[in-house]
């Protein structure tokens, strides 16, 4: 195998007593990963080599190192023994980072306690799930709070009104909670106008409300009377209140409020916005991973760029999901427009489905149970934003994924 360098700079003035972080990988498909990561976490002082897994313990014994090396040891024949002889090689001072194909607990515990190894990853790799971990390490010198114990806590804004961004946050709740198995919680601290629990075919009730309003009598036992079973795996926090009056909801209590329900579910998802003010910027210091739901509209493109420059420098671990709701309905953008407009591509498309989305409302039944295409759209969400292993998915691979990381070195030129 060649050598392939890639040094990750925007700027002139970057030069290799910049570079933060060095990725030794081994194919096109993982080394576009790390590219676009680099870009993400540390841009202009990341390099990125795509070499055999001797070429790299060759590099790694020859050559200065920066403060934080990821190697890929991909096909390694053994795989502890190759661990052991690259932390023996790096300097003391070096967090090292190893992707590798072991999938099982006791090598994990064997490189992370035994030889020092940061973190570990094996493929399939997932984009989010790399800038959450490895990323996490780099900016902060340890494990990013997505990493603690404790359910991962997902907020979901609409750019504007009307974007669907309750009917997809109901239906991936009910994805993730009854395909995937995951213990899911969603909170709607919409009280004016609660739309999750008509989706879900749930009883209205005034149980987010009665916690909101006396946080300080806030405890486990009241937010679980107060919490809906929907089924065995999800649950709902909702509260339908006065139409007429806007509840003004304290940082501090939403922030309270996540913190208890950590502890009881794998996943927390809620809905806000920059409307909501500072509980909106409460919950992002709160949130793992924040989504984006945008409709192909003039006016949804302004305001998620508009959002994007707004959010707070260093608030979240990972960057946005972007999800494209009801594409291709008429008079509306072109993909090629919404590419070209976001200066990106959606992570996440759905189609314009109006008939059967209105009738899955009608019936209280999730979208997802019903219809294959919006199904597959969700599972990807909750793959790629949620960084959920999917069965029968994959990252891509062979063909298809040398034609992915191709389009994806194209895009950035």
């Amino acid at each position: 195998m060649s050598e392939t360098r890639t040094q990750i700079s925007t700027t002139p003035e970057a030069n290799e007593s910049d570079i933060r972080v060095l990725a030794l990988v081994q194919s096109a498909e993982t080394e576009s990963m790390f590219i676009d990561f680099i870009h993400s976490v540390c841009p202009d002082q990341g390099e990125v080599l795509r070499l055999s897994l001797d070429q790299s313990m060759d590099y790694l014994e020859k050559n200065d190192v920066p403060p934080y090396v990821i190697v890929d040891i991909g096909g390694a024949s053994d795989p502890l023994t190759c661990v052991r002889d690259i932390a023996g090689t790096v300097p003391p001072s070096v967090t090292l980072m190893i992707v590798g194909d072991r999938q099982d607990v006791d090598f994990y515990r064997a490189i992370t306690h035994g030889f020092g190894i940061a973190e570990y990853l094996y493929h399939p790799l997932v984009q989010n799930l790399v800038v959450r971990f490895f990323g996490g390490i780099i900016l902060h010198g340890q494990k990013f709070r997505s990493a603690a114990n404790g359910g991962s806590f997902i907020l979901m804004t609409g750019v504007r009104d009307g974007v669907g961004v309750s009917t997809i946050l109901a239906n991936l709740g009910w994805c993730v909670a009854e395909e995937l198995k995951r213990h899911t919680l969603l909170v709607d601290f919409n009280l004016q106008s609660s739309k999750l629990g008509l989706l879900l075919n749930a009883e209205n009730n005034s149980g987010l409300q009665a916690v909101l309003e006396t946080p300080d009598r806030m405890d486990g036992l009241l937010i679980e009377r107060s919490t809906q079973v929907l089924s065995d795996r999800l649950h709902l926090l909702a509260a339908v209140g006065p139409i007429l009056n806007r509840p003004r909801i304290a940082p501090a209590t939403s922030k309270a409020l996540i913190e208890f329900v950590r502890t009881k579910f794998h996943f927390i998802m809620a809905e806000s916005s920059w409307r909501d003010g500072d509980m909106y910027l409460a919950l992002l210091e709160e949130a793992q991973q924040l989504i984006f739901v945008l409709d192909p509209t003039l006016i949804s493109i302004r305001d998620t760029l508009r959002a994007l420059a707004a959010l707070p420098k260093g608030s979240l671990p990972t960057r946005p999901i972007y999800v494209l709701n009801n594409y291709g309905r008429p008079g509306t953008l072109s993909m090629e427009e919404v590419c070209k407009s976001l200066n990106l591509q959606p992570d996440v498309v759905i189609p314009y489905m109006p008939k059967d989305f209105g009738e899955a409302e009608i019936n209280g039944q999730p979208l997802i149970s019903q219809n294959v295409q919006f199904r597959n759209a969700m599972m990807l969400l909750a793959q790629t934003g949620l960084s959920v292993h999917v069965p029968g998915q994959h990252s891509q691979s062979g063909w298809r994924g040398r034609i992915s990381a191709l389009f994806s070195k194209l895009r950035r030129k």
